[in-house]
């Protein structure tokens, strides 16, 4: 008789009348296996589970699945909190679910799963402001790994080398399984970039391989390369694509001009930018007609040199786009041809692609045309120079000829621009920070940026040709990668209003009318810039699609991006679409690449945002960290954003660094918050503190691991003065230190210390 397989053991284990759902070691236990036989017992009932033959119930207790599965299976995202739970979205948005983190298997953070939903535990869902109730459930499959490849910190043990991950939703260390050859060496505490093996079995230790030593931790430099690697981007070029991009030309060659539109002398252009741009993408004129004017937008003509599948295109697709973090400038494209043949320097020709857009004496469009063209730019600008010429400052160094352009140039865009937002785009203006290097390259100051008129005025003239190329593919019913912006669902509707009703604003948006009488209304107030992030915290985020859904932020109909092919993947997608419709070629591209081609474009976009404020988190907690270790320690001024359990956040007014003054830190009173946590109220005195509320504060702790701040209120004694256990003062707080490494992010052997919750 043929001995069964363990397999077969444990199905009919089972599969028994009176079974109860056992943990694998009681299993192995009933089954008679020996020590030795354990591992093969956890790979049995893996591949069972996977054969859809038995399920692994909570608290990781196997059963039979009757050769089916009977809850229902969906797909989506799992998002990894740091407490080791995760809460999983659907991949139509609709469909939200808490997994345990015992439920998680071998899923990561922001892996796509396929889950299967519980039906009967049901809990709130932590974090969240409002009570809400998540069904729970558990990951069936991995179906697609967000990330491969891992940053962390290179520790050793004396029996193996591991890697901390930076991200602490990983929530496990790395062991090092294998080395790129010549990185057997890597020096302890070095960050390195970890290649993740395929990992099934999650009774097993993730593993994976070295494949780039970055550096040491405390080099300021590395920090920056880790946030880039984080995020599946390299500083550098493929030596191919660089050794592509010398062979280019620097200067136009006969060949260039042909077939194109003359436009150097009958068209006087200039180009306005930050002071610190090397690159020139755009460039203006301004031409009075007898019915209005003609604005002509001159863009670089990057299409002309970076051909389609060649090599430096595909590094340009999988880049997607530059990247601006605080002390570098990551491009999509070889700096041979950024700054030299294909930017708009003045002074010099070069080749563009050109639309010309006709407007009446109101500044509406009456008609446009686009065209291939050679131009000559007669002057480069600064936003500084052009504001000053706006307000009549005499040193603006601005050439006559321009400042004639500019004075016409600036009351048409203040009519479009007014047009516009009364067409209903919307006018939520939140802060932008920039921090100035020292020559250290250390960050010597912070400053908030205000969106000045220059600004606003090649803003408009960019919206224009965006919306004019869009209109004439449209027409021509060609495919195009659109720049889209969904209207928010009714979920978000509803979320924007309660915030809103919270704050003491008495609004119930609906459309976007409804948001900018809003703004309107908080314009000025204590209230503006916590309202605007109500608003904002509602919307959906912009991206691309090869569908035409319009863009509601800007209340446009049809929109792409046309105006920067040095920077942005989906803009040179547009040139070629554009050429080869003007010159009645065949489409450069299929509706399935325009569809993946716009997905690759949302996706880096996406990482870049996030790389971009990482960086800025980074270099202004190191800011604050100098000022602290100096005892300039405030006051600042500030204003209270959000209201937690332990305290509230405070974000300060000049560098829009936020912190946390924890209540346990106010020792007048004890406070409680009110339903909707929009205030705190002291249970003895009756002090208030509100979102809105202006507040001095003093730097009291910078946590470089998370990159957080802790602030007192100014002029409060230092917690640890506090008398506690009185009547009136803070609760009693007896707490564990944990020594946390300054850029790891965890104490050693890579175990987690507790943070605090932060909302």
């Amino acid at each position: 008789m043929t001995k069964p397989t363990l397999e077969q053991r444990i199905l009919d284990h089972l599969n028994k009348p009176k079974y109860q759902p056992l943990r694998r070691p009681e299993l192995a236990k009933v089954l008679h296996l020996h020590d030795t036989e354990r591992n093969k017992l956890r790979a049995a009932l893996l591949d069972l589970e996977k054969q859809g033959k038995v399920v692994c119930l909570r608290k990781n207790r196997w059963a039979p699945a009757d050769g089916k599965r009977s809850l229902p299976v969906i797909s989506g995202i799992v998002r990894v909190m740091e407490k080791g739970f995760a809460i999983f979205k659907s991949d139509d948005g609709k469909q939200e679910a808490y997994i345990a983190r015992d439920n998680l298997k071998c899923a990561l953070h922001e892996d796509r799963v396929s889950i299967e939903l519980l039906p009967t535990a049901r809990r709130a869902a932590p974090g969240k402001r409002f009570e809400h109730q998540l069904t729970e459930g558990r990951v069936v499959e991995v179906i697609e790994r967000k990330n491969s490849e891992v940053v962390g910190l290179l520790r050793r043990s004396p029996y193996y080398a591991y890697v901390v991950p930076d991200n602490l939703r990983l929530g496990q260390d790395i062991r090092i399984a294998e080395w790129e050859p010549g990185l057997e060496e890597t020096a302890e505490n070095h960050k390195v970039v970890v290649k993740l093996n395929d990992w099934t079995d999650p009774f097993k230790p993730l593993f994976g391989m070295v494949i780039e030593d970055l550096g040491d931790r405390d080099d300021p430099n590395v920090e920056m390369q880790c946030i880039l690697r984080t995020h599946g981007f390299r500083q550098n070029f493929p030596e191919a694509v660089l050794a592509a991009a010398e062979k280019m030309p620097h200067e136009l060659r006969p060949e260039d001009y042909e077939n194109r539109r003359d436009l150097r002398e009958s068209h006087f252009t200039f180009t306005i930018d930050p002071e610190t741009a090397r690159d020139f993408d755009d460039a203006v004129s301004l031409e009075k007609i007898s019915n209005g004017w003609k604005l002509s937008v001159h863009i670089a003509d990057v299409a002309h040199f970076v051909r389609k599948n060649s090599v430096i295109d595909k590094e340009a697709l999988h880049r997607g786009n530059s990247i601006y973090l605080v002390d570098r400038v990551v491009m999509m494209l070889p700096t041979e041809l950024t700054t030299r043949i294909c930017s708009l320097n003045p002074h010099v020709d070069r080749l563009a692609h050109t639309v010309e857009i006709f407007l009446d004496e109101k500044g509406e469009m009456t008609g446009a045309e686009s065209f291939r063209s050679i131009i000559h730019s007669d002057a480069r600008l600064t936003y500084e120079q052009a504001h000053a010429v706006f307000e009549g400052k005499p040193d603006h160094g601005v050439p006559p000829q321009v400042v004639a352009v500019l004075s016409d140039l600036l009351p048409l865009t203040r009519m479009i621009r007014a047009r516009r937002m009364a067409a209903g785009s919307l006018e939520i203006n939140t802060p932008q920070i920039k921090c100035l290097l020292g020559p250290d390259g250390q960050v010597a100051s912070i400053k908030k940026g205000e969106a000045k008129e220059a600004y606003h005025l090649i803003e408009e003239c960019m919206l224009l040709a965006n919306v004019a190329v869009a209109r004439k593919l449209k027409e021509a019913e060609w495919p195009a990668i659109h720049r889209i912006h969904e209207e928010p669902d009714e979920d978000q509707w509803a979320q924007m209003g309660m915030e809103l009703q919270a704050l003491g604003i008495n609004a119930l948006p609906k459309n976007r009318n409804d948001i900018n009488a809003v703004m309107d209304k908080i314009a000025g107030t204590p209230l503006e810039y916590t309202g605007s992030l109500a608003v904002l915290r509602n919307l959906k985020r912009a991206g691309y699609s090869a569908e035409a859904s319009g863009h509601f932020g800007l209340a446009f109909e049809d929109y792409v991006h046309f105006t920067s092919p040095i920077r942005r993947y989906p803009d040179l997608v547009i040139h070629r679409l554009l050429g080869a419709l003007e010159e009645k070629k065949k489409k450069p591209y299929r509706e399935n690449d325009i569809e993946a081609i716009a997905a690759q474009c949302t996706r880096t976009e996406t990482e870049a945002d996030a790389a971009e404020k990482e960086s800025i988190d980074l270099r202004r907690c190191e800011y604050y960290s100098k000022l602290l270790q100096k005892g300039e320690t405030g006051p600042y001024s500030g204003c209270i954003i959000k209201i937690l359990g332990k305290g509230f956040i405070v974000e300060l007014t000049d560098t829009i660094q936020r912190g946390l003054v924890p209540f346990a830190s106010i020792t007048d009173d004890r406070y409680e918050l009110n339903s909707s946590k929009t205030r705190a109220t002291g249970q003895r005195n009756h002090k208030t503190f509100t979102v809105g509320d202006p507040i001095e504060v003093e730097l009291v702790n910078v946590d470089m691991a998370r990159k957080f701040i802790d602030f007192q209120i100014a002029g409060q004694k230092a917690a640890a003065s506090f008398t506690t256990g009185k009547k009136g003062g803070p609760p009693r707080s007896k707490k564990k230190k944990v020594n946390v490494s300054m850029t790891g992010g965890r104490p050693q052997g890579g175990k987690l210390p507790k943070r605090r919750k932060r909302k």
